[in-house]
């Protein structure tokens, strides 16, 4: 099944207010646009889209939306709301490719049983091409990155009952011209499955390799963030503005997203020749965990 036929199939679903069905799905497209990306040359501009399907009135009114996970755009948002007969829903969604930033937020008031019911994603991709100033060494530098997730789940706020959790989050960074490994990638994935606030930055290192001025490989980061809501049948889910991933570049470095906006990192006081790989200050940074 080709990308169109996968999305067609999925907002398919959303128009005919299926919304239970919809966790499976969404894990196929998922892993559809995960597998395309990895595979494509680096794009001239982050992909950044979304789905929502909202139910309210025990199905009597309803509405869906899709922007195609793969839409090329440096900047997205995403609302819709729906409600009758005593309940409601909402979801907001936004992206942007300047920040490194996904941002997810859900309401549903009803009866808490599935009288109102929201669920969405929202999944953002690019390249960050990383440039070094004039007399940088040709090698592999480590650089400290941070991927980090606040957001609130209010009490009593209550997820579909065969989902038993009220978000997964996905958020990734590794060197695009690397192969996949414990030194080129830093990850984190989960789910949310309680109320309350949620604060949390993961961060490590990675390795990214330098071929020198005028090479036909660019010092290149990709990086993949995804928000998925997967039931919300009452409560609010507030993750909007606040899934990111960012970077500390040796002094000198620069960044900027694929289609030229500036990315601003505070830089490290350490002399770029200490983030060669092998010269033996490869921890300098904190915790890491890497899935």
């Amino acid at each position: 099944m080709d990308n169109y036929m996968i999305q067609k199939h999925v907002f398919s679903l959303i128009a005919k207010g299926h919304v239970m069905k919809l966790h499976r799905t969404f894990s196929i497209f998922t892993f559809f646009a995960f597998a395309v990306l990895a595979c494509n040359q680096a794009s001239a501009t982050a992909t950044l889209g979304g789905v929502v399907s909202l139910v309210g009135g025990s199905g009597a009114c309803n509405f869906s939306k899709l922007i195609p996970l793969n839409t090329q755009q440096d900047t997205f948002m995403l609302s819709g709301a729906t409600g009758c007969l005593g309940s409601s829903s909402s979801v907001d969604l936004q992206g942007d490719a300047a920040t490194g930033t996904v941002g997810l937020r859900a309401t549903s008031s009803g009866n808490g049983l599935g009288s109102s019911q929201a669920a969405a994603q929202v999944y953002f991709s690019d390249h960050w091409l990383l440039s070094a100033p004039a007399g940088t060494a040709v090698g592999t530098y480590t650089i400290p990155v941070s991927l980090t997730l606040e957001g609130s789940i209010s009490a009593g706020a209550l997820s579909g009952f065969q989902f038993n959790r009220f978000m997964d989050y996905n958020l990734s960074i590794r060197d695009f011209y690397a192969g996949v490994s414990s030194t080129t990638l830093f990850s984190t994935s989960g789910s949310i499955t309680s109320t309350g606030t949620f604060t949390q930055t993961f961060s490590g290192n990675v390795n990214f390799r330098y071929f020198g001025p005028g090479s036909g490989l660019p010092m290149t980061a990709e990086v993949i963030a995804s928000l998925f809501l997967p039931g919300l049948n009452e409560g609010i889910v507030d993750f909007y503005n606040t899934a990111s991933i960012s970077m500390i570049l040796p002094p000198g470095f620069s960044a900027t997203t694929s289609s030229g906006l500036p990315l601003v990192f505070a830089p490290v006081p350490i002399p770029p020749a200490a983030y060669l790989f092998g010269s033996g200050l490869l921890g300098l940074w904190g915790m890491r965990k890497k899935t």
